[in-house]
């Protein structure tokens, strides 16, 4: 399936360990109504165990052993999944606001842009991850257009990244930012599922981001799930 733009480097490296791809310029309606995802505007890119994206971001665990090598793609339909060359990946809605992406981290701003997304608004990108033959890591963050903001979904999980708590709190939270219609009726099973952690994982998870503030748990069956912060940014 033929790549309609790409850009590859094989000399990123990120600060604070986190790779960072955003619109060079946000340019977002702030009478529009719904807002999506919530929490558009806060200013925080959280990766959860891997990676995450918002409204004109993409942001991922990037341990910073050595320069990564990161090659972006534009489709125009959904390329083939390359699931046993990954240890991780992620396909999550994308909201573009410039259709410029540059490839930057947390201290080094925006410079031009790295790939052209063009006028198209809404997305579905994949992030996969794998170690590369030396230090470091291959990158592959494949663009499609895709009106439908279906959620975030985890298709592999390495056993290093693997049940961390902490990671697996912030990827349910993904969940919510990208649920239209809050709360989220799920269940443990479900959620692992999607997750592809365990059952007992996501209710150590739920317990965390609960008491961290993170989302809000009424109800048990099925669960109901709800952001706790404001989500009128």
């Amino acid at each position: 399936m033929a790549v309609m733009r790409a850009f590859e480097t094989d000399d990123y490296h990120p600060d604070y360990g986190i790779l960072i791809l955003a619109d060079t310029n946000q340019a977002w309606d702030p009478n529009e109504d719904p807002q999506m995802p919530h929490h558009r505007d806060r200013g925080d890119m959280p990766t959860g165990a891997f990676a995450g994206s918002g409204a004109g971001w993409v942001a991922a665990q990037a341990p910073d052993l050595s320069d990564h090598t990161v090659r972006i793609e534009l489709h125009d339909v959904p390329p083939a999944a390359e699931r046993a060359h990954f240890d991780e990946i992620l396909e999550t809605p994308f909201r573009s606001s410039s259709g410029e992406l540059a490839l930057t981290d947390l201290t080094g701003g925006y410079g031009e842009a790295d790939l052209h997304l063009g006028d198209t608004e809404w997305f579905r990108v994949r992030v996969a991850r794998r170690p590369a033959d030396g230090d470091g890591y291959y990158w592959l963050i494949q663009f499609w257009p895709d009106p439908t903001r279906e959620l975030p979904a985890w298709f592999a999980r390495s056993s290093q990244m693997g049940d961390r708590t902490s990671g697996v709190a912030s990827d349910i939270e993904a969940l919510l930012r990208w649920t239209p219609q809050l709360p989220l009726e799920t269940s443990v099973d479900d959620l692992a599922q999607r997750l592809l952690v365990s059952g007992t994982a996501v209710r150590k998870a739920l317990a965390v981001a609960e008491k961290d503030g993170l989302l809000h748990i009424d109800g048990d069956d099925p669960l109901r799930l709800s952001l706790e912060r404001k989500t009128d940014s």
